[in-house]
């Protein structure tokens, strides 16, 4: 995740003065299977440019509270993600929003306009939703006078003024010669917003809340916080505004940098949190009920608003399944059988902890080390150990496809960093067959964020200990493999977990207001 935030530059932290009530409609929510996104083909802008873009100024900071959008139902959610991107951050949010266009969520529309035959429907756009002519009667039948819940990707860019003193951020669309889309994520189910955002609503008006908040909700990943309000239309009256709905995804804590204040855990009630780890969930529990005082029912109330949404490895499902990552369902063994031959080889990453792998690798190598070429350092018992370092000619790192292949060579896989949120590497070691030895900082201090036998897990620095079980695990490495099958097990149900995640997502912010709503 690392990666993710270095793209981002510091900034002043935001908030802006909005409504504090909530809006709008009505209906019930059911999930079935997949299917492709309607918006996905929609034509984008005919301008010209390769880039269109939007630019808004980050609103200045306020005092002002906010409260909890408990009765205006969302209808379309947005997930805040840098332009051109690849690293681990990027690929969870197109994931989340994956996962919730295949979950097909339908909800009663009220506002839903029908044009020409019965049985299309279209959405504010004017663009058709169901085609009674594309579906089977039966599906049609069971969705008949709903709308299903979308998700869009918002693809967007940090900048500076001309003058510095300004930041502005900009909406990036693409063309037909390029797009803000990696091409590795076109495997997921997650259209790009083709239109800028907000997309334009007419004021919504309920008894209990005046339409304050719109029923779109955007989602922000932990190194974005600063911007939560930077796409706030403010030139409009207020009377005639509609204030966009807004979440935080901590997919680590370390990677904020303290962007989200303390204060803010209390004055933008009107967020919900979603945490990636427990790690992160009692970071953002702590600050809740450190800055509440001693009132059990708002401590309660809030903590309501923390749902848990994880992540998984892509290839660990069948839906996304490549033939250069490992099989999962056998071992690597030493030997040679199984899914490859295994070296004698120990393999980190130089980006974190490194003072501390640096210690290891000088302690078991001693005055017979050896460095190569590669960067690896050889000991005279005949371990090595290699960096996840850069890619061949010269690229600055590796494809996600050559991390694999590197991790199916090696034995061991040692990780002494800060651990920001529940990281991917040490999951993708398990999968290859790496024996995973971690310290207990961030997110390894949680058994249930990484849930190694606790002899892999070092909550003191003991080189000596570590040094040791490190030779332990090169020579009977199959035997200690075998003690990370359940660790394994648990990475392979972290997609249907994910999906479970997401159903709670959509009861919060769906089901339960649309009940609300009704009752009122």
């Amino acid at each position: 995740m690392s990666g993710f935030a270095s793209l981002l530059s510091q900034f002043k932290e935001t908030t802006a003065a909005a409504a504090a009530s909530s809006s709008s409609s009505a209906g019930g929510v059911t999930g079935s299977k997949r299917s492709r996104s309607s918006f996905e083909q929609s034509s984008s802008s005919s301008q010209p440019h390769q880039l269109r873009q939007k630019q808004s100024k980050i609103p200045s900071p306020s005092e002002h509270n906010y409260c909890y959008p408990s009765s205006t139902p969302i209808k379309t959610i947005y997930i805040a993600c840098p332009a051109s991107t690849e690293t681990g951050g990027p690929e969870a949010l197109h994931q989340l929003c994956h996962m919730i266009n295949s979950g097909e969520y339908y909800f009663d529309d009220v506002t839903t306009d029908k044009k020409g035959d019965d049985d299309d429907v279209h959405d504010e756009f004017g663009r058709l939703i169901t085609d009674k002519r594309s579906s089977s009667s039966s599906k049609q039948q069971a969705h008949k006078g709903k709308r299903q819940l979308k998700a869009f990707m918002l693809y967007l860019r940090e900048r500076s003024s001309s003058s510095g003193n300004k930041t502005l951020v900009e909406q990036v669309f693409g063309d037909n010669r390029s797009s803000p889309r990696p091409s590795k994520y076109d495997k997921y189910n997650a259209p790009m917003m083709e239109h800028h955002f907000p997309p334009h609503h007419p004021p919504e008006s309920t008894s209990n809340n005046g339409g304050e908040y719109s029923s779109d909700l955007v989602i922000w990943p932990e190194v974005w916080t600063h911007l939560i309000d930077s796409l706030q239309q403010p030139s409009e009256p207020a009377w005639n505004t509609t204030k966009y709905q807004s979440a935080i995804w901590w997919l680590s804590v370390n990677n904020n940098k303290g962007r989200f204040a303390p204060h803010q855990f209390i004055s933008r009630q009107d967020i919900l949190h979603l945490v990636q780890s427990s790690y992160a969930r009692d970071h953002v529990l702590t600050k809740l009920t450190t800055h509440s005082g001693s009132d059990a029912n708002k401590n309660s109330e809030q903590q309501q608003h923390v749902l848990t949404m994880t992540e998984f490895i892509p290839y660990t499902s069948s839906e996304f399944a490549l033939s250069s990552t490992p099989t999962t369902t056998s071992k690597p063994t030493s030997s040679g059988k199984g899914n490859g031959s295994k070296e004698n080889l120990v393999v980190y990453n130089p980006a974190k902890g490194m003072h501390w792998t640096d210690e290891i690798i000088r302690r078991a190598c001693g005055k017979q080390a050896k460095t190569e070429r590669d960067g690896s350092v050889s000991t005279g018992g005949g371990i090595r150990f290699c960096p996840i370092g850069k890619g061949p000619g010269g690229r600055e790192r590796l494809t996600g496809e050559e991390v694999v292949e590197l991790l199916k060579t090696a034995k061991v896989y040692i990780d002494f960093g800060p651990h920001p949120g529940m990281d991917r590497l040490p999951r993708e070691a398990c999968l290859a067959g790496c024996v995973v030895i971690t310290n207990r900082e961030g997110a390894a201090n949680f058994d249930s964020d990484v849930p190694l036998p606790s002899e892999f897990k070092f909550a003191q620095f003991d080189v000596d200990k570590i040094c040791s079980l490190i030779k332990e695990c090169c020579s009977k490495h199959d035997e200690y493999a075998e003690k990370l099958d359940k660790y394994k097990s648990w990475i392979l149900a972290q997609r249907v977990q994910m999906k479970a995640c997401v159903d709670g997502m959509v009861n919060e912010v769906v089901t339960k207001r649309i009940g609300c709503v009704k009752k009122d």
